[in-house]
């Protein structure tokens, strides 16, 4: 149990550290876009989302990889634990100015790059085994 309990929040916190590490560089990529009290623009938001759908899929592979049984299971409480998380960073931020479209990218994407670092785990469980 403390296993399990261990690579859901294991995977997600590396997920957030991940996230966080893109600042510096999409900050080189859009220099001025990313600096406090500025809205960046929509190409650098878009850059930033797809930073975070990668990172997404590559922390729920590692959640599936490190699960030490039922990894959909462990999946799923990963992507329940960062959907809560996702919504409780979207309500305080969502009359700040910032594009309605942005935050609801990251909550309608989350679930999906969930699923997909699932199969990758999986895909690769079956090759292993042939």
């Amino acid at each position: 149990m403390l296993k399990s309990i261990g690579v859901v929040i294991g995977s997600y916190l590396l997920s957030v550290v991940l996230v966080l590490a893109t600042d510096p560089l999409l900050s080189h990529l859009f220099p001025g876009d990313f600096v406090r009290g500025r809205i960046p623009s929509d190409t650098a938001l878009i850059a930033g989302t797809a930073f975070f759908i990668v990172i997404s899929i590559f922390c729920s592979w590692v959640c599936a990889r490190f699960s030490p049984n039922r990894a959909a299971r462990h999946v799923l409480w990963f992507f329940i634990l960062g959907e809560v998380m996702g919504i409780a960073a979207t309500i305080p931020n969502w009359s700040k100015g910032w594009p309605h479209w942005y935050w609801l990218s990251w909550l309608v994407a989350w679930p999906v790059s969930c699923w997909i670092g699932l199969l990758l785990s999986r895909r690769r469980s079956e090759l292993a085994s042939a």
